[in-house]
């Protein structure tokens, strides 16, 4: 699906047999070889790119619907006004990412709920008098913690 979907936007078959290799090459798990079945290499430096390239098709459904949304990769927050309006819109759009863009979305990862108790890239956010602000999630904090310990 990837390859079919790149092909709309790259002419060069070069590039895209490239792509094609690295999606099939397979990877190393703790020194054993293991071959790559379906989508890109966890932690490998194409797949956020790859990410972003195809779903580039979720931030035009979204915007067509009018939502306020942020996305890096595979990670998405999508920003509506209660928790029922989260709750319809999660399950449009997973139906969306799932039907028509072939993507599972995994429903121990998906949730819906407040920005501020919810983090995103190792963030929440905090408010205070001056409005809005971003600070490290509190999982984020212990692990530096523990890091430093």
């Amino acid at each position: 699906l990837m390859i079919k979907y790149l092909q709309q936007y790259i002419d060069d078959p070069w590039t895209l047999r490239l792509i094609r290799k690295f999606l099939t090459s397979g990877v190393l798990d703790h020194g054993l070889f293991a071959k790559s079945e379906k989508g890109t290499p966890q932690g490998g430096p194409l797949s956020p790119l790859l990410a972003n390239i195809y779903l580039n098709e979720l931030d035009k459904e979204l915007t067509r619907r009018g939502h306020h949304f942020v996305r890096y990769a595979d990670d998405c927050n999508i920003y509506v006004k209660s928790q029922r309006a989260g709750e319809r819109v999660m399950q449009s759009i997973t139906h969306f990412l799932e039907k028509r863009l072939k993507v599972k979305v995994n429903p121990d990862k998906t949730k819906v709920g407040s920005p501020l108790r919810l983090k995103f890239l190792g963030f929440s956010l905090g408010v205070d008098h001056n409005g809005a602000y971003a600070r490290p999630a509190k999982q984020s904090q212990q692990r530096v913690k523990k890091a430093l310990k």
